[in-house]
């Protein structure tokens, strides 16, 4: 099974786990599947490099490795999350002494961006593993169409 850990912060399963029976994942949940039904057709046909007819196993790593490929389950959504994570960093800098929007948003990217991200693709893993009947139906789609 491939496993992914962020290391570039200290983010603790349990605290992803937290997240999740409070249903504080429901908009990843949603990207996630959202993913899975997109780019089934590649994911499916990687998962046959494997195997002839792959395992549910062997779907669910193919689709992991994708996601790591890809970098993002959804970088439009990626992409509005961090603004706005951005704007509140601008607003609480500036509630301390005026400070450019510009400076903020640099120094934001360098500090948190590639720890924001790998945050969620850590996140999409844990969700893979609580979802994992539900996206193997999503991911074997294509063949009951067959």
């Amino acid at each position: 099974m491939i496993e992914f850990y962020p290391k570039t912060i200290y983010y603790p399963r349990e605290a992803v786990e937290e997240k999740l029976a409070k249903g504080e994942l429901q908009s990843t949940e949603k990207q996630l599947f959202g993913f899975a039904l997109r780019h089934r057709e590649e994911i499916e046909a990687l998962a046959k490099e494997d195997e002839s007819n792959p395992s549910d196993e062997t779907l669910l790593d193919n689709l992991r490795a994708y996601i790591l490929s890809m970098g993002s389950l959804n970088p439009a959504a990626d992409m509005g999350n961090m603004l706005r994570e951005i704007s509140n960093e601008v607003w609480f800098q500036n509630e301390k002494k005026e400070i450019s929007p510009k400076q903020v948003t640099e120094e934001w990217k360098e500090m948190y961006a590639a720890k924001w991200r790998e945050a969620r693709i850590f996140e999409s893993f844990i969700l893979i593993e609580h979802c994992a009947k539900e996206l193997v139906a999503v991911l074997r789609q294509n063949e009951s169409a067959k």
